[in-house]
């Protein structure tokens, strides 16, 4: 019960003990009047018939005694009159039953008025004649009683109204920091951090408000602590130093998951550079110039590839450096490496300098899966490139084009004849919470319907983003799960979903009215989106999540960790939960640096009420390693593999 009902029920109990009081008081201290008033008026009766009697009284005329009864006996105030001689025989009487009208029973039995009655000798002379009673009827005085205690009650009832309203409205005044109190509360739970500006002048109320501005404060300053000391760890584990690229550990972890998630599959390209003449360069020039050049060779290779979707950048260690990057055709890469090795070479550093020279080798593959040599075949081309001269770039000489791949324009017909025809289907793959037989939902796959084969999603996926086909692609799957739902009502999903289709206004307002259609399905529908979608655009994203909870359904967000720098965005972002990048799962079991990485993710992710899982769990060490860091659950192979519905 909250305080201000526990306020207002202690008013009531006032309220209603002063006015029950108040109403007892009144009510019995009018029965103690009343009945005065009609015993007196009893006597008086009796004293003035005595008189009125004693002349015909000392003749003994019963008749004339009785008509001057009947006078005033036939008033209707009088329960019984008598007159009784000196032998005490009733002589005369005159009485009515007590029929009370108007008033309860109840009331009657709770006042109970004793009978007013009044006495007086008939005498004539020094001679008694006889004895007058005068009873009077109490109808009259318990009508009187009733009347002032419904007065009283109305009275009572007016008050009580009047105090609950005023009650009301200065509770509501003065309880209004504690409401605020309550949303600051509240918004720490959202993940946000509200100061209260304006403080309450009750003194008490006003100490409140100022400890928990001050808990806030301390609150917030944890968390961007714990942010920032984790985003500290990843970049040292994780980043070389110097160019902020991924070091060669980090490089080999993400290529390596790359290859295992679904993306695997689709083309790629990887190149490595060294940079010749590293050593004679820093003698002359020292140190810092030479990072400065390293520097500016990771800028120019942000600019052409930090815009590439799975792009992974590195300097692999000294002058060496290294780019994988997928979803490009033969010939794109081609052009694109021809012109970044160009923008290499006019950097001022190349062009100033006797001492440094710049290599490339460049190695292409149709589909990059388990089992490519593409790290080996660019060595090798390297190899080649450094006996060019100062400068060089070589691709892998043997690389040709395996058969059985499509070129960009069949491509674009296949998946255009797949969306007309429905040829896109889904398999099922369990997501588990730790220590539960049964999966907390399935993670809906994307699959091709190639003949008698299923492509996986990073063989065509890749295709159909450059030629625009994502938004009816991710139109086509939910509608395909809402059907499929209609018969498994029982299960929950989660749905990859493109950031192109996320900043498409018309699929936007096609997903509002899609999800208040099927209401069942969507507070079974859980919609993801990688972590790089934020930087990207933070404010279709930030839509996009509340048009989800409007819906009953809700947003996830994948490969977490990869990119430390969208931690700040938890703290606002309504999200349901967050799934580890696979790069930090795969062989955690034997990197104490990935376990602890991981712990420092789960703590943020759980003080911000979210729930953690892990991607890409294939042996039981890793599984048992992650249940022991503290994770909520996990998907992999060695959890369940993806099964066709």
């Amino acid at each position: 019960m909250t305080l201000y009902r526990q306020l207002i029920l202690a008013i009531t109990f006032l309220i209603v003990c002063l006015m029950a009081g108040n109403v007892v008081v009144s009510v019995f201290n009018a029965r103690g009047n009343v009945f005065e008033q009609i015993q007196v008026h009893a006597q008086d009766t009796a004293t003035s018939l005595g008189l009125t009697i004693s002349h015909v009284a000392e003749d003994k005329d019963e008749a004339q005694i009785g008509s001057f009864i009947d006078v005033v006996f036939d008033r209707g105030y009088y329960r019984e009159i008598s007159y009784k001689s000196l032998s005490g025989e009733i002589s005369v009487v005159r009485e009515q039953p007590i029929v009370i009208e108007g008033v309860p029973q109840w009331f009657v039995d709770v006042i109970e008025l004793p009978l007013p009655t009044g006495h007086s000798e008939v005498v004539s002379g020094w001679f008694r004649l006889g004895e007058v009673l005068v009873v009077t009827h109490p109808g009259f005085a318990y009508r009187d009683l009733w009347r002032t205690f419904n007065e009283q009650l109305w009275l009572f009832l007016v008050t009580a109204v009047l105090s609950y309203g005023l009650a009301g409205v200065g509770l509501g005044y003065l309880l209004r920091p504690l409401k605020k109190v309550e949303d600051q509360a509240e918004a720490i739970c959202r993940r946000e951090f509200p100061i209260q500006e304006q403080l309450p002048k009750t003194p008490e109320l006003k100490r409140m408000v100022l400890a928990m501005n001050r808990m806030v404060r301390k609150i917030q300053a944890m968390f961007q602590e714990q942010v920032e000391l984790t985003e500290s760890l990843h970049r040292q584990a994780y980043l070389d130093p110097v160019t902020q690229l991924s070091n060669r550990r980090d490089f080999d972890s993400r290529f390596e998951a790359f290859i295992k998630s679904e993306q695997g599959g689709s083309p790629g390209l990887l190149m490595l550079i060294q940079v010749g003449g590293m050593q004679a360069f820093n003698d002359r020039f020292g140190r810092s110039a030479g990072d400065q050049c390293l520097k500016d060779i990771a800028r120019v290779l942000e600019h052409a590839f930090g815009e590439n979707k799975g792009a992974i950048l590195s300097r692999r260690g000294g002058a060496d450096l290294c780019v994988f990057c997928p979803a490009l055709e033969r010939s794109e890469a081609e052009e694109q490496l021809q012109q970044v090795f160009s923008e290499l070479l006019a950097i001022s550093w190349f062009e100033e300098s006797e001492e440094l020279g710049l290599h490339a080798g460049a190695a292409f593959s149709e589909q990059v899966m388990l089992g490519n040599k593409l790290l080996e075949q660019a060595d090798l081309a390297l190899r080649q490139a450094q006996h060019q001269g100062r400068s060089g770039l070589q691709w892998f000489a043997s690389v040709q084009q395996e058969s059985g791949v499509r070129s960009a324009g069949e491509w674009r017909s296949v998946l255009q004849a797949a969306i007309s025809d429905r040829r896109f289907a889904f398999q099922l793959q369990p997501v588990f919470a730790v220590e539960s037989p049964e999966p907390v939902y399935h993670e809906v796959l994307c699959r091709l319907r190639d003949g008698d084969a299923l492509l996986s999603a990073g063989v065509f996926l890749p295709m159909a983003e450059r030629f625009g086909l994502l938004v009816e692609i991710d139109k086509l799957m939910l509608q395909e799960l809402a059907e499929y739902h209609r018969a498994h009502s029982e299960q929950s999903f989660c749905v990859n979903i493109s950031l192109r289709s996320v900043i498409d206004g018309d699929f936007m307002v096609w997903l509002k009215d899609f999800l208040a259609t099927h209401q069942a399905f969507a507070s079974q529908l859980l919609l993801k989106l990688p972590e790089q979608a934020l930087s990207s655009n933070e404010a279709a994203v930030r839509e996009l999540a509340a048009l989800l909870v409007a819906s009953g359904a809700g947003l996830s967000l994948d490969h977490f960790g990869a990119s430390a720098s969208a931690f700040h965005y938890l703290q606002s972002m309504p999200l349901r939960g967050l799934k580890i990048d696979r790069c930090f799962v795969q062989g955690i079991d034997s990197n104490p640096d990935n376990q602890f990485f991981v712990k420092s993710l789960l703590q943020i992710a759980h003080s911000c009420d979210l729930k953690l899982f892990a991607e890409g769990v294939e042996t039981d060490g890793e599984w048992s390693t992650l249940m022991q860091v503290g994770v909520d659950g996990g998907q992999g192979y060695h959890l369940g593999k993806p099964e066709s519905p």
